[in-house]
């Protein structure tokens, strides 16, 4: 069946036909000519680096039905001049390309009566969202945003993917700055809002902690009284947004009165078990993975579960059926004798909080190595940020601190600063220094956990390590000794 019609596209997007028809009817929508199939509608959006109307005459030649653009002189090409067997393709303008896909993908949303969740927060958001995913998935057909397409381009894109197959949508909603979230609202009418926390992210583009909430916030204002929201109780900056609200609040959080809260919390070296308390009943999870804050994104998954009426033993199985994403607390196994903590995704104040404290209550029979790379895009409060992580460093249970960056200097100040030996504390300015001193150092039983800014590409460091032990072990084979083993645990 045609999902999009032209006369419907033109509408939706107030757009100029300026030559041909072509089809009564596009399967799908594109924006990569790479990839594009017979008969899609092609749009060609702008960005910093790219320009997609490079691109149209090759999505054309491919078989694209039409395309969408803001440029019209690009039909004073060659290509398009009345030639015999030329494709009467159809050619749309709009005065920006990037609205006119919001613009249809806010069509199709309209055309599902469907629940939609929508998730946003400093830290945890993607791991929310797959959790919500995995919970809401025991009972509803889900469609979420894959991977990281959570802006003003992925959301679309995933709202385009909807069908009549989908019970619920479930879409993680990022931002850098004021409006953003108003406007992935705007497009996908989200009817449940959860907020995992507010934190100093993004603070060199919105400035204060106070304007990263209220960026935040304009998810709640999005949901109408009849919808719900979802906040954390033991964030007292996301618990300040309630008050705005007029329709039903459920709460999560451990050490606040929550709606859904864990008590009982036991440490299983890395991971946990808890008791998943909500609406008067409770259940015993098991989480097979690090981290503490992971107990608050079980928390916010079970709570996007009571907001859809299921049942506590469906959200328990939805739970403990989640697979963790690569770089977040993803764990390695090195000769079956060094640990790696991967978390590498990102990282800002609150989530390399999160890490430290992860990191300082696991037990293992050797040393514990943090190495932290920049925290990227905190602006005037860098400085500040960085020793404050310094500080942690140096209180929390952790033998060795390898510091890489220009701005991660800072946390190697603060950190011998407050006490920290000095001979266990190292500054460094590229991975080769990193890779150079934990060849030294590491010993069977260590651990090691690796996180930085998204912009530090720390995963490059973590391959590093893994092919300098691999090299070693391969010489060790070659010398009749034990066969390497590397393993992801998840």
């Amino acid at each position: 069946m045609d999902t999009f019609t032209f006369d419907n596209i033109v509408k939706a997007i107030n757009g100029t036909p300026l030559k041909g028809k072509g089809r009564d009817s596009y399967p799908s929508i594109s924006i990569d000519s790479r990839t594009i199939t017979r008969g899609e509608l092609f749009i060609a959006l702008k960005g910093k680096n790219f320009d997609g109307h490079d691109f149209v005459i090759q999505a054309l030649k491919k078989g694209a039905g039409g395309a969408i653009i803001s440029d019209k002189s690009l039909i004073e090409n060659e290509f398009f001049q009345p030639r015999r067997g030329r494709s009467n393709s159809a050619i749309i303008a709009v005065q920006d390309t990037l609205d006119a896909l919001h613009d249809i993908a806010r069509y199709h949303r309209k055309r599902f009566d469907i629940h939609v969740v929508g998730i946003t927060g400093s830290n945890g958001k993607s791991t929310s969202k797959e959790m919500s995913a995995s919970v809401a998935g025991m009972k509803f057909n889900v469609l979420k945003n894959e991977g990281n397409l959570n802006n003003q381009i992925g959301l679309p894109l995933t709202i385009l993917k909807m069908n009549e197959n989908h019970t619920i949508a479930i879409l993680e909603m990022g931002m850098s700055k004021q409006y953003e979230i108003k406007k992935l609202c705007e497009i996908s009418e989200p009817d449940i809002g959860l907020i995992t926390n507010i934190g100093k992210a993004h603070l060199e583009q919105l400035g204060s902690i106070e304007n990263i909430r209220d960026a935040k916030g304009e998810l709640v204002k999005a949901i109408g009284e009849g919808g719900t929201v979802i906040l954390n109780s033991d964030d007292s900056l996301v618990m300040g947004l309630k008050d705005s609200f007029h329709g039903r609040v459920i709460t999560f959080g451990i050490n606040a009165p929550s709606d859904v809260t864990a008590s009982d919390i036991r440490n299983r070296n890395l991971g946990y078990q808890f008791v998943l308390t909500m609406g008067g009943a409770e259940t015993m999870v098991v989480l097979p993975y690090p981290g503490y804050h992971n107990i608050y994104n079980v928390l916010s998954a079970a709570a996007v579960g009571m907001s859809l009426g299921m049942d506590i033993e469906d959200i328990r199985r939805g739970i403990e059926s989640f697979k963790p994403l690569p770089m977040r607390m993803e764990k390695y196994m090195i000769h079956g004798e060094i640990t790696i903590l991967n978390d590498a995704y990102n990282a800002n104040p609150s989530s390399m909080e999160a890490a430290i404290k992860t990191l300082s209550i696991a037990s293992f029979p050797g040393k514990k190595f943090l190495v932290a790379g920049d925290m990227l895009e905190l602006g005037e409060a860098s400085e500040d940020a960085h020793r404050y992580i310094g500080r942690l460093a140096a209180s929390a249970s952790i033998d060795y601190l390898i510091t890489v960056g220009n701005e991660s200097k800072f946390v190697f100040y603060e950190a011998i600063r407050s006490g920290m030996p000095r001979d266990k504390v190292y500054a460094c300015d590229n991975f080769d220094e990193v890779v150079f001193i934990l060849d030294d150092e590491l010993e069977p039983g260590d651990c090691v956990m690796i996180k930085g800014s998204r912009g530090m590409k720390m995963e490059d460091l973590v391959e590093r390590i893994i092919k300098l032990r691999s090299q070693k072990t391969e010489s060790r084979i070659q010398n009749g000794e034990d066969d390497f083993l590397l393993t992801s645990v998840f």
